[in-house]
């Protein structure tokens, strides 16, 4: 029997590399899916039309490759600063499907294998949280096939896990929007680890309007590389910058809340001229957010920035448009909000 399952990707309306940190971040899950189709096989298959990966590897070769990646992983987290250079190296494409499918069977439980077929619109290394949807798509479809049945909150456990090959320390925001789905304020107790996930819907009913997003092209480095290139700033440079994000994403709360067009525009661009301070701008994105905001609107890059998408706004969603592809790119309009992972038919 074959199943198939969707997760959506997601994207930062604010507070993107400060809620690493422990600030808060407001997320929404977007109208773009990873599926995955998949059944039961004595090893594993995973054809990925999306990037023309056809990779066949053990059951005994996937969990070996987890175990390697969780190893090299708890060396990196005890060095000062954590380094997880080497995590990353054996974690890029086809490695990290080998990581996603590995890690689900070990904390599923399960000794067989799994044929896995991956489609989906996620532009990949975006900033729109490909890889959380991947790891959750892969971990449900291959617990459905098994007829394991997953609370939400353990899935979205498994591919924290997951995403911590592909980010070495991540906030939990891009596999929890992912999993749970729609508007949601999110903030990370790096003491403790624990996630604080408060949906928005009652705060904030409205669709969110006026929002077009633009790939402005793949990011040279990866989210985790991007999320230590922070890291290894001077605190005395980075915090300040920091905990103004925080400052911003409690502001843009209310303002959109309030539907305040002109506070919106404004908090949007400062979070990126703050971003921007830690070298994680493109000369395309330069050049397409400079546009925007010389017509009165507002741009900034999402996820670990460094390419990838570019959140947009403006009152006028045409003269925006117009703008987008005066500078030679696609606006992409997707609904925001949208419902997190799921079976489908």
């Amino acid at each position: 029997m074959t199943v198939k399952v969707s997760a959506p990707g997601k994207v930062i309306i604010t507070g993107e590399h400060a809620v690493v940190y422990g600030e808060p971040a407001i997320v929404a899950a977007v109208g773009l899916r990873t599926r995955a189709e998949a059944e039961k096989s004595d090893t594993v298959q995973v054809k990925d039309l999306r990037m023309g990966h056809d990779l066949t590897f053990s059951v005994g070769e996937a969990l070996e490759h987890y175990h390697m990646l969780k190893k090299l992983w708890q060396d990196g987290s005890k060095k000062s600063p954590a380094d997880f250079t080497e995590v990353f190296s054996h974690a890029k494409e086809a490695d990290f499907k080998k990581a996603c499918v590995g890690t689900a069977l070990f904390r599923l439980g399960i000794s067989k294998g799994v044929k896995l077929s991956i489609t989906g619109n996620i532009p990949p290394g975006s900033g729109l949280g490909s890889s959380a949807a991947l790891s959750l798509a892969i971990a449900k479809s291959i617990a459905e096939s098994y007829g394991k049945r997953l609370s939400l909150e353990k899935l979205n456990r498994i591919a924290y896990e997951v995403e911590q090959f592909a980010v070495g320390l991540p906030s939990g925001a891009d596999n929890s929007t992912c999993c749970f789905g729609g508007l949601i304020w999110f903030q990370k107790d790096t003491k403790t680890g624990k996630f604080s996930i408060t949906s928005l819907k009652k705060e904030i009913p409205h669709k969110l309007d006026n929002f077009i997003l633009v790939y402005t092209g793949r990011p040279q480095k990866t989210t985790g590389e991007l999320v230590q290139q922070v890291r290894m700033h001077d605190p005395k440079f980075r915090d300040p910058r920091i905990k103004r994000i925080g400052e911003i994403v409690r502001e843009m709360k209310d303002a959109l809340k309030s539907k305040d067009s002109g506070k919106i525009k404004s908090l949007i661009n400062e979070n990126w001229t703050l971003l921007r301070d830690f070298g994680l701008s493109t000369p395309a994105a330069d050049k397409l957010i400079e546009k925007i905001k010389s017509m009165g609107g507002a741009a900034k890059l999402c996820g670990g920035c460094g390419g990838g998408i570019a959140l947009c706004y403006h009152e006028n969603p045409e003269k925006l448009k117009a703008a987008i592809k005066s500078q030679g790119f696609e606006p992409m309009e997707v609904e925001l909000g949208v419902e997190g992972v799921r079976m489908e038919k």
